[in-house]
């Protein structure tokens, strides 16, 4: 894991008490939407479409066990080209 990833994680499990509920945002080009609601089938989505149509605001909730597994989650999400995470 690279120090940022450290740094994030550490910042994390400071602010959260783990298992917890924590929201993820992020702007998915709309092109690649399908491929995000792939890696993630069973997540409930809340979409957003940009006034042009061309990026979709994704806000997705989910309950995390440990600062690891919302890395992972980044990290997952990160496949898709594109991808902003906020």
């Amino acid at each position: 894991m690279s120090n940022d990833n450290e740094r994030f994680c550490q910042r994390l499990d400071e602010h959260h008490q783990w298992p917890c509920p924590y929201m993820f945002k992020f702007i998915v080009p709309t092109e690649k939407l399908n491929d995000f609601k792939t890696l993630f089938p069973d997540e409930e989505l809340a979409l957003r479409e940009s006034r042009t149509g061309k990026y979709t605001s994704v806000t997705m909730e989910t309950t995390m066990c440990s600062s690891q597994s919302v890395m992972e989650v980044y990290e997952k999400a990160a496949q898709i080209p594109g991808i902003m995470s906020l």
